[in-house]
């Protein structure tokens, strides 16, 4: 049932441009991005980089009912949000549905999007003849909203303000932004039970955040946002590439009210110790604050 009373984040990759394996790193993972979200009696996942390669291999080892349904929401077509998708083990079985969502870049839909690279000469299997069930949903660049209602299995796309959220369903709310090169990027608000989480990677706010975006993120319990530079590498040679650093971060939780931070997309040649000590200086400008790390979960039903 949709009301079953569930709202946990988890992560299976946080890093972002490619991955970065090593000792250096294992505090934090090295695997690009990939979050999970159990929310009510649904699995939605939000970006396809190379977390969600083993975060396929546990689904397929957790008891679940057939078809296993999953809603796979892609923020931009990036290689560091699609790599794991070829690995990603749901995909082969039958007994798995997809739903993918997300925009349309440069032409490209969103079936396009995912399709190419999984398809030859770019990879042996060509995603379009695996034995699961997959759809697709292009969103529109202005916010438009996915729902669940009582009991569905299934999602159902509607223009925005359409429907008032009610407690027992589950809305996503996309929002596109051109501040990311060549094409913007998605940001998604996932609502239910009266709690709320955005995900905003591959955000850059050089000129501060536009009110519009403040307005999309306001009131969040979670803010999972893009910090990939420090101030200092920013305005030595990374303005421009479509990244945070922890300051705009920051400004963005505070100016929109939400409860926590997340600090995602991790900077792929930094530490461990450095990483922790982004954290630190976070923390002096928004307590509630921590650095995103593989496993790390968070339940917002108990927060």
């Amino acid at each position: 049932m949709i009301d079953r009373q569930r709202f946990l984040v988890r992560f299976w990759g946080v890093r972002g441009s490619y991955p970065m394996p090593g000792a250096a790193t294992m505090r934090h993972g090295g695997n690009t991005s990939c979050v999970e979200v159990q929310v009510g009696a649904h699995t939605l996942i939000l970006d396809a980089g190379s977390g969600i390669i083993r975060l396929g291999e546990d689904l397929l080892q957790r008891p679940h009912t057939k078809p296993l349904n999953i809603s796979l929401l892609i923020t931009h077509g990036h290689s560091d949000h699609l790599n794991g998708l070829p690995f990603f083990t749901p995909l082969y079985e039958p007994d798995t549905c997809i739903d993918f969502f997300g925009p349309r870049l440069d032409g490209y839909n969103i079936e396009q999007l995912v399709t190419s690279p999984m398809s030859p000469p770019y990879f042996p299997v060509d995603i379009r003849q695996l034995p699961s069930q997959r759809a697709f949903h292009t969103l529109p660049d202005d916010a438009s909203s996915i729902i669940w209602e009582r009991g569905a299995g299934r999602p159902e796309m509607v223009a925005n303000g359409h429907k008032e959220a009610r407690e027992t369903e589950i809305r996503i709310t996309a929002k596109f932004t051109h501040n990311h090169p060549q094409n913007g990027s998605f940001i998604y608000r996932i609502e239910y039970a009266g709690r709320c989480l955005v995900f905003a990677t591959d955000v850059e706010w050089a000129g501060g955040c536009d009110a519009d975006i403040i307005g999309f993120i306001q009131g969040a319990n979670l803010l999972i946002h893009d910090a990939q530079y420090t101030p200092d590498d920013y305005r030595r040679n990374k303005d421009g590439f479509g990244h945070s650093t922890f300051e705009m971060a920051t400004e963005v939780a505070l100016a929109a009210g939400v409860d926590e931070l997340v600090l995602f997309h991790h900077e792929p040649t930094y530490d461990d110790n450095t990483l922790d000590g982004i954290e630190a200086e976070a923390r002096k400008r928004f307590a509630r604050t921590r650095s995103a790390c593989e496993g790390m979960e968070i339940d917002l039903l108990a927060v």
